[in-house]
């Protein structure tokens, strides 16, 4: 008898089998760019360049930023009548922090600024079967963020269908607004990964999906496979966008 995580991950497949080969529908070229969020998060930001970022961000009507938390508040004045939302992690990128360290950090994140808290959840929760931990944790975070949006990163590239689904399904309960497939440390977002994401989540329920570097060709088939969102740390690779810190040091005729 075929489980109801089986026809899940069958379906996925040929979900993303089909956004591979262009046979499903995505947004067009002229919305690409109000679906991306630019992924500005470095060991050690300038903070010239990371305010350019937040600029470049609001100029092309980016759906969002997301960036250290110790430029949050500069950040949040940067976008203050933006369109682009302000995004801060949390115990990032291997979300190993306990769960109360995890709550003050976003908590901070929450009250410099940031619209959109998201949280890496840790592989190893899984790994070692602590399903319940992992609910109480993500319902934890709920409880305490009451007044932002949440989005729990997931790596799928490191977790089964069954896992993947899992974690979603605790999300749902839960009540966050979004999931992410990735950090974008263990790499991108697989077709099969946007889908089996978009196939475990409710409607309401958003999907980012990371988009590799140098491959701005991907995230097309990316939106049709199942996410509403790329992240990317290069948005200057898509069509369409314009650099405006390039603009600002080209010199100006006479």
């Amino acid at each position: 008898m075929t489980t109801d995580l089986e026809l899940l991950s069958k379906k996925a497949r040929r979900q993303a089998a089909m956004a591979e080969a262009g046979l499903l529908p995505h947004p067009g070229q002229e919305e690409l760019l109000q679906r991306i969020e630019y992924v500005f998060i470095t060991p050690a930001p300038e903070e010239a360049a990371l305010l350019n970022a937040c600029r470049a961000a609001s100029a092309n009507m980016l759906a969002s930023i997301c960036i250290p938390s110790p430029w949050i508040g500069k950040a949040s004045q940067v976008l203050l009548e933006s369109k682009t939302a302000l995004s801060g992690v949390v115990a990032f990128p291997f979300g190993f922090s306990p769960v109360e360290a995890k709550k003050i950090e976003a908590f901070a994140a929450a009250a410099a600024g940031a619209q959109e808290i998201q949280v890496s959840l840790s592989p190893h929760t899984l790994k070692i079967h602590d399903r319940n931990g992992l609910r109480r944790e993500m319902e934890e975070l709920r409880s305490a963020l009451v007044k932002s949006e949440l989005t729990f990163i997931i790596e799928t590239s490191l977790l089964s269908d069954e896992e993947i689904i899992t974690i979603v399904r605790a999300a749902e309960l839960a009540r966050a607004e979004r999931v992410k497939g990735g950090s974008g440390f263990w790499g991108a977002t697989s077709l099969h990964g946007a889908a089996i994401l978009r196939c475990a989540a409710p409607d309401w329920m958003g999907v980012t999906a990371v988009l590799e570097a140098e491959n701005a060709k991907n995230a097309l088939p990316l939106l049709a496979a199942g996410a509403d969102r790329i992240a990317t740390s290069e948005p200057q690779d898509l069509p369409g966008f314009e650099d405006i810190s390039r603009q600002e040091e080209t010199p100006q005729s006479l």
